[in-house]
């Protein structure tokens, strides 16, 4: 018996040293998949979270680490089955509510967006796009006065969207924080090349050596809300919470500014005057791709000229394969502009590929 006993002991031992190396290789992945996402490796970060969700998909929010990386690549329809299967074990929660609403939106669900967004804000969630998704499904709605609550609220969060709408449909010198929340979304809609602002239906279809099977990579349309305003100045109370300190807003000037990387390759730079503003550095950039197409990244551009903010935008593009939104959002935070007296300016680096 007693041998018996120390069988037993041994046995529930060493199942426990294996149980801690495999907990430990799995933190190590978890690890790697933030530092690729990160750096905007988007796709290997996609394939070391497939493999920590295959050993245990409820390991640290892995699901909703994954289903944000494919949001980021625009397979909107994979991210909110990642959400789906988190919810179905976790419940909600604000950081799930808020990736489903975005997804959805993306791929023109209103009102599905509207609830999902509006609990993601319930739930804390101090994100400027989940406003500004609100506001323009408000705006569809007829709803003025919740949208220019929401663009409000969006702009306080460091929204230039936000401000330049809450100023022109609704009379409010909107605050934009210089140091806005980490990791808002300060998105801009004034393509002035795209004025219904659909996704192209011909798309070229996503890399299904990230994404399973059965999702689409893009589905994005969204319409087009665009919105003018001229710099100016705010001078009213910064406590009150409609007006903010003496902060300038990005004027709408779609002047483009083309560059010829190679025969194969332009770049055009447009929005909030982004196309004037000169570009002191940019990255050297090989694309090499089947087909002829558009990949657009939306970007934000600080005060230093430095890039805060980039995300695909898939209604102004015609390619979305995921190597190319991969590396087209990747060169895009390595370029520099010149210094601003704008906090911020976001506008697009659209990517106009020939191919071989």
């Amino acid at each position: 018996m007693k041998r018996i006993t120390s069988l037993g002991i041994l046995l529930l031992g060493f199942q426990l040293m294996n149980s801690q190396v495999l907990d430990e290789e799995i933190g190590f992945r978890l690890v790697k998949a933030e530092y690729l996402i990160n750096t905007e490796r988007f796709e290997d970060a996609i394939k070391e979270l497939n493999e920590i969700i295959k050993e245990n998909s409820n390991y640290k929010n892995a699901l909703l680490l994954r289903a944000e990386t494919k949001y980021r690549l625009a397979a909107y329809k994979g991210a909110k089955g990642d959400v789906l299967e988190y919810l179905n074990v976790n419940g909600i929660t604000g950081k799930a509510a808020s990736i489903l609403g975005k997804s959805d939106f993306a791929m023109g669900a209103d009102e599905a967006a509207f609830n999902s967004v509006t609990a993601g804000i319930a739930l804390g969630e101090k994100e400027a796009r989940l406003f500004e998704i609100r506001a323009e499904i408000y705006e569809r709605r007829n709803q003025k006065i919740s949208a220019c609550e929401d663009w409000q609220a969006a702009a306080r969060l460091g929204s230039t969207k936000g401000a330049i709408n809450a100023r022109k449909n609704c009379g409010v010198k909107n605050e934009i924080p210089t140091n806005p929340p980490a990791g808002n979304d300060t998105h801009v809609d004034n393509d002035a090349d795209h004025p219904d602002n659909h996704a192209d239906q011909n798309a070229e279809p996503g890399d299904t050596s990230v994404i399973r099977d059965t999702e689409v990579v893009s589905e994005g349309t969204q319409l087009d809300t665009t919105a003018a305003a001229t710099p100016a100045n705010t001078n009213e109370n910064p406590a009150n919470s409609e007006s903010g300190p003496d902060l300038l807003i990005p004027e709408e000037d779609n002047s483009v500014n083309a560059i010829v990387i190679d025969e194969e390759l332009t770049l055009e730079i447009f929005g909030q005057g982004l196309g004037k503003r000169g570009v002191l550095e940019r990255p050297s950039i090989l694309i090499l791709a089947e087909k002829d197409g558009v990949v657009t990244v939306e970007i934000c551009v600080n005060a230093e000229g430095r890039v805060d903010y980039a995300e695909f935008d898939a209604s102004k593009s015609t390619l979305n394969q995921n190597s190319l939104v991969s590396l087209a959002i990747r060169k895009a935070k390595e370029f520099w502009f010149e210094d601003s007296d704008y906090p911020k300016q976001c506008g697009f680096i659209r990517f106009k590929i020939k191919g071989s």
